[in-house]
């Protein structure tokens, strides 16, 4: 099973898978290095006050299409969810059956939106939750993605049957 790096390592991205040890590892190394390549525009993105994470997409969107993935994907474009439903996902591979969400404010709630989502798809069998590895607030400087994992694997042993994977990653 992938772990979390250790705090103070300069891994990039850190990830933390917490479902399916046996997963495609060569998904989450194309993804990693899709981030990698990034890196700085990313943490200035995800460092400045009120950038949406929209802009991350846009940003990896060209590098994720030459591995498969779709951006912005709703029912319109694939029958993701069931009939009526108005979610979206940010990228879903059909090959893999894998779904990226990217988050980057109001972590607590959107996260267990993406989680979600992910469940409620029957399309989707590994699900990808991006979020940043820190937030900074006024008083404070938070692990986010240490948060993150932990929250999300402590709290959804009954929830994840239908998943195949879950990983958590910071960017």
């Amino acid at each position: 099973m992938l772990k979390p790096p250790k705090l103070g390592d300069v891994m990039y991205p850190k990830v933390y898978q917490i479902k399916g040890e046996t997963t495609s590892k060569s998904k989450l190394y194309q993804l990693s290095n899709v981030l990698a390549k990034h890196k700085n525009e990313i943490k200035r993105l995800r460092d400045t006050k009120h950038e949406k994470s929209k802009k991350i997409e846009l940003l990896i969107k060209p590098d994720l299409k030459k591995y498969g993935y779709l951006h912005s994907v709703t029912n319109k474009d694939l029958g993701i969810f069931k009939n009526n439903s108005l979610f979206e996902v940010d990228f879903y591979n059909p090959t893999t059956k894998t779904a990226i969400e990217i988050e980057k404010s109001n972590l607590y709630t959107k996260v267990w939106l993406a989680l979600y989502k992910q469940l409620e798809s029957p399309i989707i069998d590994h699900g990808i939750i991006m979020v940043p590895q820190e937030k900074h607030t006024k008083t404070k400087k938070e692990n986010t993605f240490e948060l993150t994992y932990k929250r999300v694997e402590n709290n959804t042993q009954y929830l994840l049957f239908h998943l195949k994977s879950l990983t958590i990653i910071g960017y």
